[in-house]
């Protein structure tokens, strides 16, 4: 098993297939699936379920997954810290979180631009739950963080909001097409099965705020932790879900259809920091980036 094998099983995990984490790792889709089969054959069982051009993770990918994660952190963390050891370099080390959302965001984007300048600078990325992040920083295991910021506590933290997101229904045209092109009311989606992001998730908790201000019980048949995985169900036909439109990815699910909502529902993205402690100077000044650019504008998507 090779550190790049387990970067890219986290791409196609990341960007939703095979082609897209080809394209992004800058690899052919045949040399992609060989160094994936290389390392299924290694640990003794199939990391992915290939049907009809989409992939979807097993149980065995599922627990591969967290093992995969902390393999690249921590292989992160022994580079800075060797590299560190170094007499002619001295390199300074950001460590920034972020919810999954490097793709749709625009982040790594962010990131680039700030990095182009800088000199002798490594920004060690850590990719989890908004629960999980908080941890990480109020543990003083990373510097800044992206998070939401509808429930932050901000006697603990400082932030600075860098993106505001409206809520969408996504739903295939099978659950569309009795909807019409909206706006509509949750109540009108009294009859139809949801999926939705697990209770780790934010979003899991601003969907339930507002189906209890609208006074409306959804039938929840499905949840899961990945918003890809979320929407590959609503795909296939498992059920309509709610999310911030842009995470809705029409590359990769060119015929969902977002239909916009009557209530107003919003989440703010921010960058967020432990309160009245001292980070790195550079983490300090990517704060300040963050806090002056925002994100990176993103293309608007059609209905």
């Amino acid at each position: 098993m090779t550190i790049l094998q387990v970067k890219f099983f986290l791409a196609i995990c990341e960007f939703g297939g095979f082609s897209a984490a080809a394209d992004e790792m800058y690899i052919s889709q045949s040399s992609l699936s060989k160094q994936i089969k290389s390392l299924e054959t290694e640990l003794g069982l199939p990391l992915f379920l290939r049907s009809n051009n989409k992939v979807s993770l097993t149980p065995g990918g599922e627990m591969f997954l967290t093992y995969a994660r902390i393999f690249v952190n921590t292989y992160s963390d022994m580079v800075a810290h060797l590299s560190g050891l170094s007499k002619d370099i001295v390199t300074e080390n950001i460590y920034f979180g972020t919810l999954p959302l490097l793709q749709d965001y625009h982040i790594a984007k962010q990131l680039a631009v700030f990095q182009e300048n800088m000199h002798n600078i490594q920004i060690n990325i850590t990719e989890a739950s908004q629960q999980e992040l908080l941890h990480l920083l109020l543990a003083k295991k990373i510097n800044l963080s992206i998070l939401r910021l509808n429930y932050l506590n901000t006697d603990q933290f400082d932030f600075a909001p860098i993106h505001e997101d409206r809520f969408t229904l996504v739903c295939s045209k099978k659950h569309a097409e009795p909807l019409g092109k909206g706006p509509l009311s949750l109540r009108k989606l009294h009859d139809y099965p949801f999926v939705i992001l697990g209770c780790e998730s934010d979003i899991y908790q601003l969907c339930m705020d507002q189906f209890a201000k609208a006074d409306f019980s959804p039938n929840i048949t499905n949840m899961t932790s990945r918003h890809l995985h979320l929407l590959n169900m609503v795909d296939e036909g498992i059920g309509i879900t709610i999310l911030p439109k842009i995470m809705m990815n029409r590359r990769i699910f060119p015929n969902l259809i977002c239909i916009p909502f009557y209530e107003a529902m919003c989440t703010t993205i921010g960058i967020v920091r432990l309160k009245n402690v001292t980070i790195p100077h550079q983490a300090d000044m990517l704060y300040q980036y963050f806090m002056e650019h925002g994100l990176s504008p993103v293309s608007k998507e059609p209905n």
